[in-house]
C-alpha cells in the first residue's frame, strides 16, 4: 500500500534496540525501600498462617501469598468468582472437656448441669486442639482486580492488566504460529496452576493458559510459552549440546514476549522486568550473547507472522466490506475532502498507491450498485458515473464520450474476478471495449465473446436507427412501406 514495507532488517534493527533497552532497564533495576515497605503494608492486611498451611497452600495453590477466606474477601467488597475451589487449609478447633466421674465428655455433650459446675470450677476441665478442614482463596480467584481493589507496587506487577485492541485477532495470529510449531494449545491446564499465567509441557508439545488471566496477559503470555515452545523443545536442546537451567529458559522466554509486546505497543515493561529481575538478578547467565541471538531470531520471526496474519485479516475485511476498502484506501491517499470528483480522487490514488485503483474502483461498483456480482450470467459492465448499476457489456460500452474526458469502468465476467479500469479518450483509448484489448487483461476467448456482444449490439443499433428512419419517413413524407423496403 501507500505504506513503506518494514524488511526483515528492521524488524531485526528493532528487535535489537528493545533487547537492548530492556537489558539496560535489568542492570540498573531495585527495588525502593517505599515500595517494600508499601509491599509490606499490602500484605499485612492478610492473615498471616501458619508454616503448615502455608505449605499446604504452596501444594494446591502454587506462587499463593495473597489469600483470605471468603468472607474477609466479602468484607473488602470483593467476590469469590462462580466456580473457583477453595484452598484447603487447617483451621484450629479448641475443645473443652469435662470431666464426668471416669470419662471425659466434650463441653457439647455434657448437661447444662456438667457446664455449670465446670464454670463454677467444682468439676474439672481441660482443653485439646483439634484441626477442620477450611478454605481460603487466591487474589487471582476473586473479582479484585475488576473491582479495582488497591494493590501495592510491587503486587500489581505480578500481574499484566490493561486492555487490548483487536485481542481476538492476535490471539488468531498467535494459534497461527502455534499450528506451524506443531504446538497444541489446551483449553485448560492439566493440573492448577496456581498465579503462574501459563505453562508449556515439552512432553507434549503443548501450552495451557491460566483461566484467570485477563485478555492482554492471554496474549501475552501465549508469547511466552510459544518461546519456550520454540526455543525450549527436545531438538532445540539437542542441537545445543547443553541442557538450559531454568533461568536461563525464562530470560529467554521473556525477553521474547516483551520485544513482540513492545513491538505491537503492549503495556507490559513493568511486568517483564519485575518478571526478568526475579529470575536474574544475582545469578550469572551462560553464554548470554548466544542466549540474546536466539531471543532475536524468535522475535523477528514471531513479530513477522503476526504482522503477515494481521494484514491478511485486514485485506479479508476490507475486501468483504467495500466501504471499509473505499475509506481505507482514500486515507492512504490522503483524500480528506468530501465530493471530490472521481477523475480527481483517481489521480491521488495512482500518485500514492496506483495497484489500489483496481480495488477502489470495484469497490466503489460494489458499493454504489448493492448488486451481486456472482449472480451475473453475461459479461456485465458499469460505466462510473453514467449509470448506477450495471449493464450487459456491450449496451453499457455503446456510450458518447467527450474527447479527452476520464472513464472509469468495472467489467465483470461470470465466474472471474472483476476488472476495473480507467483511462482517457483519445490519449489511451477510443472507449471501454478498446481500452480492455489495449491493456490485455481479458483471455482470447473473452475477447471474442466481447467482440460478438458488441458486434450484436452494433447491429441491433443499426436496425433501431433504420427504424427510426422508416418511421419518419413513412409519416411525414407519405411514401407507402413497401418502397421504402425496395430502397
Amino acid at each position: 500500500m501507500a505504506y513503506k514495507k518494514k524488511t526483515r532488517e528492521d524488524y531485526q534493527k528493532e528487535v535489537q534496540a528493545l533487547t537492548d533497552k530492556m537489558e539496560t532497564q535489568l542492570a540498573s533495576h531495585f527495588v525502593s525501600q517505599e515500595s517494600i515497605k508499601e509491599h509490606l503494608d499490602f500484605m499485612s492486611r492478610f492473615h498471616r498462617y501458619s508454616t503448615r498451611n502455608m505449605l499446604l497452600i504452596e501444594e494446591q495453590f502454587q506462587g499463593a501469598r495473597a489469600v483470605g477466606s471468603y468472607a474477609y474477601w466479602e468484607k473488602q467488597g470483593v467476590q469469590v468468582q462462580k466456580g473457583e475451589k477453595g484452598i484447603k487449609i487447617f483451621v484450629p478447633s479448641p475443645v473443652t472437656f469435662i470431666k464426668r466421674e471416669t470419662e471425659w465428655v466434650a463441653w457439647k455433650d455434657a448437661t447444662k448441669t456438667e457446664q455449670k459446675r465446670a464454670k463454677e470450677g467444682s468439676l474439672p476441665t481441660h482443653k485439646a486442639m483439634y484441626y477442620k478442614i477450611g478454605h481460603v482463596f487466591e487474589y487471582t480467584q476473586t473479582d479484585a482486580r475488576e473491582k479495582g481493589l488497591e494493590v501495592s507496587e510491587l503486587f500489581a506487577s505480578y500481574h499484566r492488566n490493561g486492555s487490548l485492541r483487536e485481542e481476538e485477532s492476535f490471539r488468531r495470529a498467535l494459534n497461527g504460529i502455534a499450528e506451524t510449531q506443531d504446538v497444541k494449545i489446551l483449553d485448560q491446564p492439566l493440573s492448577e496452576l496456581g498465579t503462574a499465567k501459563g505453562c508449556f509441557y515439552p512432553e507434549l508439545n503443548a501450552i495451557a493458559l491460566n483461566p484467570r488471566n485477563s485478555d492482554i496477559e492471554n496474549v501475552t503470555i501465549l508469547i511466552h510459552e510459544l518461546a519456550h515452545a520454540n526455543l525450549h523443545n527436545t531438538e532445540r536442546n539437542e542441537e545445543r549440546g547443553i541442557e538450559l537451567n531454568p533461568h536461563e529458559k525464562e530470560f529467554q522466554a521473556e525477553m521474547v514476549a516483551y520485544t513482540v509486546a513492545a513491538h505491537f505497543g503492549f503495556p507490559t515493561d513493568e511486568f517483564s522486568l519485575s518478571y526478568l529481575a526475579n529470575w536474574t538478578q544475582g545469578r550469572d547467565l551462560r553464554d548470554k550473547e548466544d542466549l540474546l541471538h536466539e531471543v532475536h531470531q524468535t522475535s523477528g520471526h514471531f513479530i513477522r507472522e503476526i504482522h503477515a496474519s494481521l494484514e491478511q485479516e485486514q485485506i479479508l475485511e476490507r475486501e468483504a466490506s467495500p466501504l471499509k476498502m473505499i475509506e481505507y484506501i482514500e486515507q492512504n491517499a490522503q483524500i480528506t475532502q468530501h465530493g471530490l470528483p472521481l477523475a480527481e480522487r483517481l489521480e491521488r490514488i495512482m500518485q500514492h498507491s496506483p495497484e489500489d485503483v483496481g480495488a477502489y474502483l470495484t469497490s466503489i461498483a460494489k458499493q454504489d450498485t448493492q448488486q451481486d456480482l456472482s449472480s451475473f450470467d453475461e459479461p456485465m459492465m458499469l460505466v462510473h458515473g453514467a449509470t448506477d448499476f450495471f449493464e450487459p457489456f456491450a449496451k453499457a460500452n455503446d456510450r458518447d464520450f467527450d474527447e479527452h474526458e476520464t472513464v472509469a469502468y468495472t467489467l465483470v465476467i461470470p465466474g472471474e474476478e472483476p476488472i476495473s479500469q480507467h483511462f482517457r479518450i483519445l490519449d489511451d483509448a477510443m472507449g471501454p471495449y478498446h481500452h480492455i484489448l489495449n491493456t490485455e487483461v481479458v483471455s482470447k476467448e473473452t475477447e471474442q465473446v466481447l467482440e460478438k456482444a458488441w458486434y450484436d449490439e452494433m447491429i441491433s443499433t443499426e436496425d433501431r436507427d433504420l427504424e427510426k428512419v422508416r418511421q419518419i419517413v413513412t409519416r411525414h413524407f407519405n411514401v407507402p412501406e413497401k418502397d421504402f423496403r425496395s430502397r
